[in-house]
């Protein structure tokens, strides 16, 4: 049962965030270009009690959330905040090295021979923090699912 919030969170956060987080995106057959935006106080006196020091750059999502796209301690972040200024959730690039062990060895052990290509820590309001790992062999990709104890899911 808990696995069907973050099913329904990946997926709202995988179509909300994708189009903010940078202000290009290049498709087969065309460019579409993500205007900047100054979002609204409320969201910018969150983004810093959240975020502080950090400096971002800002679009409106199709569901008229605000994302903002910078980098925290070397690594790349989207949040997404209401326009009231609630924080939502939040995205970050992450290195095979800073993946917990056990989420480490349970890929490993259920995906011998994949490659580890990326990984991105996805945390939501009230939601356990878990990570979206794409995986590689060949030609072959598979994106997965996996909390820090090690649960997979596809």
């Amino acid at each position: 049962m808990k696995n069907i919030p973050m099913v329904i969170a990946v997926a709202l956060f995988g179509t909300t965030a994708a189009t903010a987080q940078t202000t290009h995106h290049h498709h087969a057959a065309k460019t579409e270009t993500v205007k900047a935006v100054t979002p609204p106080d409320a969201v910018l006196t969150a983004f810093q009690g959240k975020f502080s020091g950090d400096t971002a750059t800002w679009a409106v999502t199709p569901s008229g959330n605000y994302a903002a796209t910078f980098m925290s301690s070397g690594e790349k972040e989207c949040a997404e905040f209401s326009a009231d200024g609630q924080w939502l959730r939040n995205r970050t690039d992450m290195t095979l090295d800073q993946l917990p062990d056990p989420a480490k060895t349970a890929l490993q052990s259920k995906y011998p021979g994949m490659e580890i290509a990326s990984i991105q820590k996805l945390e939501y309001n009230n939601v356990n923090p878990f990570y979206k790992v794409n995986l590689k062999q060949g030609d072959q990709s598979k994106d997965v699912m996996v909390n820090d104890a090690g649960y997979v899911q596809e």
